[in-house]
């Protein structure tokens, strides 16, 4: 591998992961929109948002097809990983559409069939969140919001409810606690290919480059330090065994943040399907922070969507069945992967970062002149 090639792998991992590419039809539902959850009927209504930056925003709010006329359901807005899109809200929406709470779900600009080229890891997708927020409140100016968010999703929602007191609470699963420390830790653990006598100069290269590329500074995403601000009452949710986001990146965020908080701990790892607890203790505390009217039934037990609930899309009598544990079809979130390391000089490697980082440079130049143009 040569330097222009781990530059590049290196600049994508951060902000160009693989994009997850699907059709309308494969969302739950199907092409109609209309599924069911045990006897629930549901349905799907596919929308657009724009952005602060003008970027057109995919979302779609899943629903009972029959709701309250005097009063609005309670909505959870789902915000999915670095790799994912708004079909990763389905392990929220199949937990939480029988107890009468729905479900908004949207692609991040530079996520699924979103506008936008880059992920910038919470960022700006903070400013996408608010757009729906926004959106939701115009919409239904009396419904109570609670936040859903999953690695990438989890640290959006933290740093975006630091802001807004209006949200009622904010389920968290498997955080980062600094962009720039998780990204150290990665490398120490040779995942990425750098050598560690090069890694300072190394990450500090890779910093200006993503700022210059994705418009962002890694230092800035910092969910610890807005936890002590944070006041929204917040269960914390993390797989004991996660090679990527380690658990101590949730237990530190569990010790700085101010307000009402559990961490709980479960089996697998960053994309393993979730245990039934987890999804159990997230509708229970979804419920309470939403004061949700309908109460939970008495001596039947939550499902969990990915080994017990089986949902029926109406227009596919084929249906819809997640497979019983393991991990999932789907990678959520992308590590960054090791791969063969530099093997020259110190003044070798300064030498090659420098001529890749002219180069940049110059491409950045005239992709800026043929804009102009």
């Amino acid at each position: 591998m040569n330097l222009g090639q781990v530059w590049e792998k290196l600049v994508d991992c951060i902000c160009r992961p693989p994009r997850d590419v699907y059709e309308v039809a494969e969302l739950l539902g199907g092409a109609g929109g209309r599924f069911s959850i045990g006897r629930q009927l549901c349905v799907r209504e596919d929308l657009s948002l724009t952005n602060a930056a003008g970027q057109q925003l995919e979302c779609s709010h899943f629903r009972p097809a029959e709701v309250p006329e005097q009063e609005p359901l309670p909505i959870v807005v789902y915000c999915h990983c670095n790799s994912g899109s708004r079909r990763d809200a389905e392990e929220a929406a199949l937990v939480l559409l029988p107890h009468h709470v729905s479900v908004f779900a949207l692609d991040f600009a530079g996520s699924g069939r979103s506008e936008g080229e880059w992920v910038t890891l919470g960022a700006h997708e903070v400013g996408d969140l608010a757009a729906a927020v926004a959106h939701l409140r115009a919409a239904q100016p009396r419904a109570a919001i609670g936040l859903w968010g999953r690695s990438m999703g989890a640290v959006t929602a933290l740093l975006y409810s630091q802001r807004d007191p209006s949200i009622a609470g904010v389920v968290l699963d498997s955080p980062f606690s600094r962009l720039r420390d998780l990204m150290v830790e990665l490398a120490e653990e040779q995942k990425l290919p750098i050598p560690r006598a090069f890694m300072r100069m190394a990450l500090s290269m890779i910093k200006r480059s993503v700022r210059r590329r994705a418009g962002f500074n890694i230092d800035d995403v910092s969910p610890l330090d807005a936890a002590p601000q944070a006041f929204i009452p917040a269960l914390f949710g993390h797989a004991e065994r996660d090679s990527f986001i380690g658990l101590h990146h949730s237990q530190r965020l569990f010790a700085a943040y101010a307000g009402d908080k559990n961490l709980i701990t479960f089996g697998g790892d960053h994309n393993s399907h979730r245990a039934p607890f987890f999804y159990a203790s997230a509708v229970t505390f979804l419920h309470s922070a939403l004061q949700c009217r309908t109460p939970l039934p008495r001596g039947e037990p939550l499902v969990n969507p990915a080994a017990h609930l089986h949902t029926r899309n109406l227009a596919d009598p084929a249906g819809f069945h997640a497979a019983a544990g393991g991990d999932l079809p789907r990678q959520l979130s992308v590590p960054w992967v090791r791969g063969d390391e530099w093997a020259g000089s110190l003044e070798e490697f300064e030498e090659a970062w420098a001529a890749e980082v002219a180069r940049g440079a110059v491409l950045e130049a005239e992709a800026g002149a043929a804009g102009r143009g």
